[in-house]
């Protein structure tokens, strides 16, 4: 969406009168600060890849809700350390709600849809595949879609055809499928099954539950099956290459995967809460897959004075890439100290690990939340055993801060 466009659109919406539609405006200030580990092979700095360790979101967020329909739109201005000033004008959600009687319903447009259970990931989310452990993120953006749903007081179910008609896409989000998510209320259990045909994927499905025992404890699992997953390796790294003129890496189709979390939770009556969840990824690398990426990595630094420097560091700053990734390995186990003073104020601590190479990530954290605003802030370090992934990712730490501001 243009910026143009989507001002005019805000525009409109703040003539709307009060008694003709229900609007809300937010401002949204995220400001960061990256500490780079300058003892990680994958490290490149300018002109290869630009510093840009500080940044600064500026969101003004509108939501605008009249009967069924529902818009949710983003002026964005952005900033970062040696970049010029971004402004975007970003559609994150317009869709229609309607009804067709009997507990039946329809939605249509571009609508947010997360499904499933899990703290730090939620492998029944078949459709929005949002990153549960990001910080600072901005809003998530929906996706076109035509659906069914039914509700009644127990049960209810969603059935999705994500972007109608487009076929295969380059990546998920882009991949036209047909979507089928069922929820039941039973007792002192919620129950979700899931199912997805699509392009990229084949078929998956899977099920998973939350269940609640006493005031204190809850306990969930989920299990998704994938028919194919997929994961982007270095074709060098994977063939025993050295050097590439452009980018090598290259997305490799897997058959018969499995994403799946299980965890246990108790909050006692003071405010305190200890949540622990382990979780496997089969799109993520294998701690083998990592090794190869290692080695390539220490082959190709190993030529320097022998090799042009724009070379090593363009093939570098390529494998560096594997560090976007939501999981860096695919079995991940998480440990979460909380406290809720029931009056806003609300610190943690995390602890997450993977077991497979020694990596640790700790992050420590707080949010307050007011009438009318929210200050979250916190530090994440990255680290664990020097040959682990975390350990030699090209960030160390990561220093945040997002303010949020109820304008109306």
């Amino acid at each position: 969406m243009r910026l143009r466009d989507f001002t005019a659109g805000a525009a409109f919406a703040l003539a709307l009168p009060a008694s003709a539609a229900e609007f809300n405006a937010s401002l949204i200030v995220a400001p960061q600060v990256l500490t780079d580990n300058r003892a990680s092979p994958y490290t490149v700095g300018p002109p290869t890849v630009p510093a840009h360790n500080r940044d600064s979101r500026q969101d003004l967020e509108l939501r605008l809700r009249e009967g069924g329909f529902n818009a949710q739109g983003t002026l964005r201005w952005q900033a970062a350390q040696g970049a010029k000033p971004e402004q975007h004008g970003i559609s994150n959600q317009f869709y229609y709600d309607g009804e067709l009687g009997g507990g039946v319903g329809y939605s249509v447009g571009k609508k947010v849809m997360s499904w499933g259970v899990g703290y730090g990931f939620r492998p029944l989310d078949i459709v929005q595949r949002e990153n549960r452990r990001g910080v600072n993120l901005p809003a998530l953006v929906g996706l076109p879609l035509l659906a069914v749903e039914n509700f009644s007081a127990e049960e209810a179910w969603t059935l999705a055809w994500v972007r109608p008609g487009e076929g295969g896409g380059t990546d998920d989000s882009h991949d036209s499928s047909l979507a089928f998510h069922w929820y039941r209320l039973a007792g002192a259990d919620d129950l979700h099954a899931v199912a997805r045909l699509s392009h990229r994927r084949g078929i998956e499905a899977g099920a998973g539950f939350t269940r609640v025992i006493g005031e204190e404890w809850s306990f969930h699992g989920a299990a998704l099956y994938q028919r194919d997953y997929r994961k982007t390796l270095s074709t060098l790294a994977e063939s025993g290459g050295l050097f590439a003129a452009a980018d090598p890496r290259a997305e490799f189709v897997r058959h018969n995967g499995v994403k799946a979390v299980a965890g246990a939770q108790w909050t006692g009556e003071s405010g305190w809460s200890l949540l622990a969840e382990g979780w496997y990824d089969a799109d993520a690398y294998s701690r083998a897959e990592w090794q190869r990426l290692d080695d390539l990595t220490a082959r190709q630094r190993a030529l320097a004075g022998l090799v042009p420097d724009s070379a090593i560091a363009g093939n570098v700053a390529w494998s560096s890439q594997a560090y976007l990734a939501t999981n860096l390995l695919r079995e991940n186990l998480m440990l979460r100290l909380a406290y809720d003073d029931r009056d806003g104020f609300k610190p943690y601590a995390e602890l997450l690990t993977t077991p497979k190479d020694g990596g640790r990530v700790f992050t420590l954290g707080a949010a307050y939340e007011g009438n009318r605003q929210r200050v979250s802030f916190g530090l994440r370090q990255l680290g664990g055993a020097a040959d682990s992934a975390y350990a030699r990712a090209p960030i160390r730490r990561l220093l945040w801060a997002d303010w949020r501001l109820a304008m109306f």
